[in-house]
């Protein structure tokens, strides 16, 4: 009977410590790829992305045909949240719109993946006719990160520079 209680304390202190089955050191590996210049996409939207971040970690800009080093992240569900600029490299705020992934991303403790953003899987405040719009929680998650952009509030969305220019 001693010999079970010390093996579920040890166990228990292992697990404290992060070093028991699910601890708390774990990790998945990302890396975030600018893939508006997929050869398969009859059209492929001109977008910089200016700003990105995923699961909490900035990946930063990332032009188009680029992808970023693979960053440590903790594993999770969610999605990548982005500012990108329409047919401007220099990311000028002017032609900047905030956009993040259609669906959530799911990466495993040891994965490694890169996560390609291109014209399937990418929507923004002032889409083309028949394209949804970003849902609100991205649309304000991404003004809570980067409020220099000066995005206008969610109800506001598509009264935003991008989307009035022509």
């Amino acid at each position: 009977m001693r010999s079970i209680a010390r093996l579920l304390l040890a166990l228990s202190l292992l697990s404290l410590l992060g070093l028991g089955c699910g601890g708390g050191n774990d990790v998945a590996y990302v890396a975030i790829h600018n893939y508006f210049d997929n050869p398969d996409n009859s059209f492929n939207p001109p977008w910089t992305i200016c700003e990105s971040s995923y699961l909490g970690v900035d990946f930063g800009k990332i032009d188009i045909g680029a992808t970023t080093s693979e960053l440590e992240v903790t594993p999770g569900l969610g999605y990548v949240l982005m500012v990108a600029a329409w047919n401007d490299p220099t990311c000028d705020p002017s032609h900047c719109l905030p956009i993040a992934t259609t669906s959530e991303e799911e990466v495993v403790s040891g994965q490694h993946r890169t996560i390609d953003i291109q014209m399937d899987n990418h929507q923004g405040p002032c889409p083309p006719e028949g394209v949804e719009p970003i849902p609100e929680a991205q649309y304000e998650a991404i003004r809570a990160l980067w409020p220099s952009y000066n995005f206008q509030p969610y109800a506001n969305r598509t009264q935003n520079t991008q989307c009035t220019s022509s």
